[in-house]
């Protein structure tokens, strides 16, 4: 989806995407030192989003009939689509980091999946930089899962969500163009089905669109389960959704309506199985189960009567009470009376 560079000197558009990640870094830094309203952050975000579409990266419409080769249309629709693919990756990956694990994990997975349908197609370049990412997150995953000792932070979710973007926008564009949106569409698809969810949540309760809560995927899930059960299954997930991308990458026609339908009934039983969507003969949704925290983790503990935040659960489960607990004191016997017995 890239198209020619505009003429920004030396640096070009791997020199742009530089800039631009340094900026979203230090964006999240001060957001984690000092805090950040989201309007400060926003107008950041669409600015370094400007910076791509300036250099040349941006969503090609030129596919779709009624665009074609009108310059004048396809900047209507491909600028603010682009800003708003920028931004919306940012973002859903910056809510996806909610429990130990789980942002790393799925953004690796994300590349992983990427740089197999790009090698498949013999893009050589886009898989070695997808596999420095991979190699990268795993190593980090290695501290960052639960108990986690290292975290990442808004400066690194953000800077994910980013290399993300940049990535799905520099890849090629298929001979079926209309159907190459399909490959990053469903790669992210857990953070992006995440992030729809948040936005519809917020519009029905009229809140503010970027109020926080803690009705998310990955908090439905840890109250259910331990944390460290919750991220493997959200992994599993995020497996099926890469490989169904690279299934819609690599096919044509009936392939690829094969695959978005089986992502679509992957989201669809999730969504039934959390309790967001309620039908009458379904299975009973997963209910909540306190645990205690672990050890080392930034996760509070969960109330699992409010909107509190998921806790960071062992897998041990409930505690025993302990064989030395005071037992309660057995019940006062009735005064005797003083009145002799005749």
């Amino acid at each position: 989806m890239a198209l020619p560079h505009l003429g920004l000197g030396p640096l070009g558009i791997p020199g742009i995407a530089m800039v631009g990640g340094i900026l979203v870094m230090v964006l999240g830094a001060i957001d984690d030192v000092r805090g950040l309203d989201f309007k400060t952050k926003l107008v950041v975000e669409v600015f370094v989003a400007y910076m791509l579409l300036h250099a040349g990266l941006r969503i090609n419409l030129s596919v779709l009939p009624f665009v074609g080769e009108d310059v004048f249309l396809h900047a209507l629709y491909s600028i603010p689509l682009t800003i708003l693919w920028v931004v919306g990756v940012m973002n859903a990956v910056n809510l996806v980091d909610g429990i130990d694990g789980l942002a790393s994990g799925v953004v690796a997975i994300a590349f992983a999946s990427m740089a197999l349908a790009y090698g498949l197609a013999g893009d050589l370049p886009l898989v070695f930089v997808a596999l420095v990412f991979v190699g990268a997150l795993a190593g980090f995953l290695v501290h960052n899962f639960n108990p986690a000792s290292i975290f990442m932070g808004d400066s690194g979710s953000l800077f994910l969500g980013y290399a993300l973007a940049v990535y799905t926008l520099s890849g090629p564009i298929r001979e079926e163009a209309i159907l190459t949106p399909a490959l990053p569409l469903l790669a992210l698809g857990l953070p992006l089905l995440d992030t729809s969810l948040s936005m519809v949540r917020r519009v029905s309760s009229r809140r503010a669109m970027m109020a926080p809560d803690h009705d998310h995927i990955h908090h439905r899930m840890s109250r259910a389960m331990s944390t460290r059960k919750a991220v493997a299954v959200l992994y599993a997930i995020s497996a099926m959704f890469g490989l169904l991308a690279v299934l819609a990458d690599s096919t044509t026609g009936m392939g690829v309506l094969i695959a978005l339908g089986c992502a679509a009934a992957v989201a669809t039983g999730l969504l039934i199985r959390l309790g967001y969507v309620r039908l009458p003969y379904a299975a009973p949704a997963l209910k909540p189960v306190a645990f205690p925290p672990t050890v080392g983790s930034n996760t509070p503990d969960v109330n699992v009567d409010s909107d509190a935040p998921a806790p960071a659960q062992s897998d041990a489960g409930p505690p025993r009470p302990s064989p030395l607990a005071r037992r309660p004191a057995p019940p006062a016997s009735p005064p005797r009376s003083s009145r002799a017995i005749p």
